[in-house]
């Protein structure tokens, strides 16, 4: 499988007149950016905490991130870049590519954005019903207004995962 390569340009928030160019690695592997750290500094950017970051090779490593603008292809997002090494590809991870709603596309090895972003991927579940029994309820972001939806449990007898925060379901009276 061949690699697929987009310019991007990381721009300082506090001074977005400030900014660098480069030709990043789309890494669907990784979830935040990264960049060599004299270009993060050569835009006054400073680091603003670590993280532990697992490498393609397995090892665990404590990084230096930042935040910053990212644009490419015409688009923006805000996210966390990872302050690399000197000599570091830069890498453009996932949750910049999907907050702009664009995917890769493997086979021809390009970008391609997507008609719509999407919100949530929904997984089919049951509807609550009176005397359903054996049910938890899924909260949080897959709970959609007006609507309560169920899940099964797990065999083991534990509330689903994504059940977050737990939630608890009223018998009619």
């Amino acid at each position: 499988m061949g690699t697929t390569h987009v310019t991007v340009t990381i721009r300082n928030p506090a001074d977005p007149t400030r900014s660098w160019d480069g030709l990043f690695l789309v890494d669907t592997g990784a979830m935040d950016s990264l960049v060599p750290r004299s270009c993060i500094k050569a835009i006054g950017l400073e680091p603003e905490g670590q993280r532990v970051y697992e490498t393609a090779d397995g090892r665990e490593i404590r990084m230096d991130f930042t935040r910053a603008y990212i644009e490419f292809m015409g688009d923006v997002t805000a996210g966390r870049v990872i302050i690399g090494d000197e000599g570091v590809e830069p890498l453009l991870g996932v949750t910049a590519l999907e907050s702009t709603g664009i995917e890769v596309d493997p086979v021809n090895q390009r970008l391609k954005r997507l008609p719509a972003l999407r919100l949530k991927r929904v997984a089919r579940t049951n509807e609550i019903r009176p005397g359903n029994a054996g049910v938890s309820l899924a909260c949080g972001p897959e709970a959609r207004p007006g609507r309560m939806r169920a899940r099964r449990p797990r065999s083991q007898g534990g509330a689903h995962p994504d059940a977050s925060p737990p939630c608890t379901m009223k018998q009619p009276e």
